[in-house]
């Protein structure tokens, strides 16, 4: 029989390889798309986007960029590799977020993993090539570093600083600090003998996460980065990512297996209760019944939690002596395990090839459609699909769009206008006339498509994906 810590070593190995396998997919995303565009031109022009180039219906407006490090981060891989170096950074992100999350486990190694990689795929429908993996990763660093009961509180500071200039999910680590402070407080009161300590590393931990609050600042937008997160609430409920997860789809359905096993494994918890974790699970799973793209913080908050529960529950069951099996020699044991980590990570190497082919990629846009506003370039503003907004911004930056995925610089009213548009409503036509359209790009399904249509809109090209529509 191999020794534990072999045992463990292999585990650690194949779980991390499992999860890079299992989060490989192809890098298509609605929002990928202006995060690429965007680093392209700050590459070019060697200055940090602050104010909207990619739209005439805000251009010149002011915009809260904290994402333009990753956006820098994504356009450099893309320039080097491609859709494969896109694909590459996305799964070995999600590899390396679910492998911190394995090492904040510390009960039977064969059920943490298993632990980890229901995480894995609770978390897989929203991640995708874009910075919020960044947060993903900072989210599960942060709450591993609060679960060892740190003492360089300082270090939260340049932690957030960093975090403020990758993604807007910063707010997301201030969820998990409030959710630690309150369950230390909460645990002061049962366990009476560590009450003054829990206490006073629940104030340390308040100070200086007041002190990190302002090191979000130091960013080029300042002090009013704290107000993304708001509008982006504000703005994008009518958005998929931000509705309550739908069970009728399979991918969201072991989001439920999480739920189930924290229930069926509640009544073995320890005594007493681990407070902070169970704030930080129940905080995240009310976030991911709001809006499905928390999906992955709950996924990383509750698997501690879950793994400490199962672990009281096999310690609880009668343990029986078994007789041990036959040793195999050390070195035929390392030649399998290679063996058994080369294939898996060859594997890994070839889906990652599969789907990171151009036509796998193009088969998600209208790339037909595109061809033919390149080829015949008609005249005047373009109204197009929100879903789209990105990708037009990159393969047709000559044309400015109505939309994109920055629903936090669009605001309600816009978005509104955009929806009134799609649906035929009553002031659609007069939407139009306002920003001079001439050019619709949109899927074929919308009711707008033909009211234009009899009201005298050209069709200039249609296919399954996209129709094209002038005056």
């Amino acid at each position: 029989m191999q020794k534990p810590s072999t045992i463990q070593r292999l585990l650690t190995a194949l779980t991390f390889l499992l999860a890079v396998f299992l989060l490989s997919r192809a890098p298509v995303d609605a929002d990928l798309w202006w995060h690429l565009r965007a680093g392209q031109t700050m590459w070019a022009e060697k200055s940090i986007l602050l104010s909207d180039v990619f739209s005439y219906t805000r251009a010149g407006a002011p915009w809260i960029n904290a994402f333009w490090l990753s956006e820098l981060l994504l356009y450099e891989l893309y320039s080097l590799g491609g859709y494969f170096a896109l694909a590459a950074f996305v799964a070995l992100l999600g590899g390396l977020t679910f492998h911190v999350v394995s090492r904040n486990l510390k009960g039977h190694p064969f059920v943490d993993s298993f632990i980890v990689l229901l995480a894995v795929v609770t978390a897989a429908p929203i991640w995708g090539p874009r910075p919020q993996i960044l947060s993903f990763l900072l989210v599960a660093l942060l709450d591993a570093w609060l679960r060892r009961s740190p003492r360089r509180l300082w270090m939260l500071v340049p932690f957030f600083a960093l975090w403020a200039n990758l993604h807007g999910g910063w707010i997301w680590g201030f969820l998990l600090l409030a959710a630690h402070i309150a369950g230390l407080f909460v645990q002061s009161f049962f366990q009476g003998e560590e009450r003054t300590p829990l206490q006073r590393q629940a104030l340390r931990l308040l100070g200086w996460t007041a002190l990190s609050a302002l090191a979000v600042g130091l960013n080029p937008s300042g002090l009013t980065l704290w107000a993304l997160p708001f509008q982006q609430v504000n703005v994008s409920l009518q958005i998929q990512e931000w509705l309550s997860p739908d069970f009728h789809r399979v991918d969201f359905h072991p989001l439920l297996w999480m739920l189930f096993l924290l229930l069926l494994s509640a009544p073995f918890a320890k005594k007493p209760l681990n407070w902070p974790q169970v704030f930080k699970a129940l905080g995240f799973a009310y976030l991911t019944f709001v809006a499905q793209r928390n999906i992955a913080l709950f996924a990383i908050a509750a698997a501690p939690l879950l793994s400490e529960w199962i672990d009281a529950f096999i310690q609880s069951l009668p343990h029986r002596t078994s007789r041990p099996p036959q040793n195999l020699s050390p070195r035929l044991t390392s030649i399998l395990n290679l063996v058994l980590i080369v294939v898996l990570s060859l594997a890994i190497l070839g889906n990652l090839y599969l789907v990171s082919q151009p036509e796998r990629v193009d088969e998600n846009y209208p790339v037909a459609a595109v061809k033919w506003m390149q080829t015949h370039h008609p005249a005047g503003r373009l109204f197009n699909s929100y879903n789209w907004g990105g990708y037009l911004l990159w393969t047709l930056p000559e044309y400015p769009v109505f939309i994109d995925g920055r629903a936090d610089l669009y605001g309600d009213d816009l978005i509104g206008q955009w929806h009134d548009v799609i649906n035929a409503e009553e002031n659609a036509p007069a939407i139009l006339d306002d920003w001079d359209v001439k050019v619709i790009l949109l899927e074929p399904h919308w009711p707008i498509i033909d009211v234009l249509k009899a009201n005298g809109w050209k069709v200039e090209f249609e296919d399954k994906q996209a129709v094209i529509l002038t005056r």
